[in-house]
């Protein structure tokens, strides 16, 4: 733990499964940062390597907490949340490698920009050091959300200067801790997936505004965990998510228009892989949508809880976060991104 009482302190929550071949580098980098104010708390998963054993003998430095069950990335973090003592909580995946001034730049942001909530760095891919791996991302009107820069050119000047988006990634993202403190942090129930992005839009409900920082420059080697897990069960919390975040957080006369395009819309996707012969991807929407309805009730208490803190109505953070790209970003966002050209 490094601790300089002049700077604010801030609280870096690493949530760990099975991660011990990403560890030591992400670690590594923390130890050289030229910001000397920060703690470390890493939140296994129950991992089954060897990743708790490495980091206590390795980085004693490192706060561990183990749980006694595999909480998921969002619980993982919020769990985090509970020994972080800092002004600010740091979310960094231990599939990273961050750069020397990181931190230093980082906590800039809140002093530049007014009403800075929540805030991502620049992550360029560990694979290929030209290419970025996402600015995070813009609400669009068909639910699906418009990746920027998503695999593009990271030196291009577009993406070398900060903007708002609607949802900062989750895999290197900078917080104010007294906002946690009043919007919550992540939702339990997500497990894993679109949880950022939940709690980002909390973030511009209450006020605040979420940006791309790309002054803080880190490496991703992108999922570095969540390869591991099968593509329908990814897409099962994809759609539970993303239905239980818009149950929670959309004004009434927003749902009116989004659930019916998000529900016709994914059934087409649904019937494109049945076409395909993937069974268990054209089960996962409606497993999903079932899974919503029978948690209704807590979702709605979950609602009024949130509505409870609503300061900008959804048109309001539309005005600074809603794009519509051209349609050939939908034909790539299911065939390959990799090869969409912004």
């Amino acid at each position: 733990m490094m601790r300089n009482k002049k700077k604010p302190l801030v609280s870096i929550i690493i949530s760990n499964l099975n991660g011990r071949e990403w560890l030591d580098q992400c670690l590594k980098s923390l130890r050289y940062q030229t910001f000397d104010n920060f703690e470390i708390i890493m939140v296994d998963n129950v991992s089954k390597d060897d990743s708790v054993a490495f980091v206590k003998k390795n980085y004693p430095e490192v706060r561990v907490i183990e749980n006694k069950q595999d909480l998921g990335f969002s619980g993982g973090n919020n769990v985090g949340v509970q020994y972080a003592h800092g002004e600010y909580v740091l979310l960094l995946n231990n599939d990273t490698r961050v750069t020397k001034d990181y931190l230093k730049n980082f906590i800039k942001a809140f002093q530049e920009i007014p009403r800075l909530g929540a805030a991502q760095s620049k992550m360029i891919l560990m694979k290929d050091p030209n290419k970025l791996d996402a600015c995070g991302a813009y609400w669009t009107d068909t639910t699906f959300l418009y990746h920027i820069g998503y695999l593009q050119d990271q030196n291009l000047k577009k993406f070398n200067v900060p903007f708002p988006v609607f949802t900062n990634k989750g895999a290197s993202m900078l917080i104010r801790k007294d906002l946690i403190n009043k919007i919550g942090l992540f939702d339990d129930d997500f497990w894993c997936y679109y949880e950022e992005t939940d709690f980002c839009h909390r973030v511009w409900m209450a006020g605040y505004e979420c940006w791309y920082y790309p002054k803080a420059v880190m490496y991703h080697a992108m999922g570095g965990t969540t390869l591991r897990f099968k593509n329908d069960y990814i897409q099962f919390h994809n759609f539970k998510n993303k239905l239980l975040s818009f149950l929670k957080n959309f004004e009434l006369k927003s749902l009116i228009y989004i659930i019916p395009t998000f529900l016709v819309l994914n059934i087409i996707l649904s019937f494109l892989w049945l076409f395909q012969g993937k069974i268990k991807h054209f089960l996962a929407l409606y497993k999903a949508i079932w899974w919503n309805l029978t948690h209704l009730k807590t979702t709605l208490k979950k609602r009024q809880k949130i509505q409870s803190f609503r300061i900008c109505s959804d048109k309001e953070i539309f005005i600074k976060t809603r794009v519509n790209p051209r349609l050939s970003y939908y034909y790539y966002l299911f065939i390959g991104l990799d090869k969409y050209k912004e």
